[in-house]
């Protein structure tokens, strides 16, 4: 099962995103549930770093490991913009968990 656990700031903004696991709902290589984590994340990092021109610190390991710790010492617009993209991605991570329950687990405090 792949695992995606947001970590919150008590504003509610996302301090940090960690990933980890396979779905396993596939052969390896043609794992859609796999593949749809891997491109909204990888995505929309990508996004933030092409759009905003904001090269987020990013680990990768073994396992679908993913960790992004969001520094906080943007400023206030740059930092609202972050959000809000980083909140898609969150809410597109949401959607595939909802119709593939049995290989996505958001652990997330907030609700919607």
């Amino acid at each position: 099962m792949i695992t995606v656990r947001i970590g919150r700031h008590a504003d509610d903004s996302v301090a940090e995103l960690r990933i980890s696991g396979h779905a396993y709902s596939g052969e390896p290589g043609h794992d859609l549930v796999c593949a749809a984590v891997s491109g909204i994340s990888f995505g929309m990092l990508n996004a933030i770093e092409m759009v905003l021109k904001v090269e987020l610190p990013v680990q990768m390991g073994k396992g679908g490991f993913l960790h992004c710790k969001v520094p906080q010492e943007y400023t206030e617009g740059l930092q609202e913009k972050v959000q809000l993209m980083l909140e898609g991605m969150v809410a597109s991570l949401r959607s595939v968990a909802m119709e593939h329950d049995k290989y996505v687990k958001v652990i997330d405090n907030k609700t919607y």
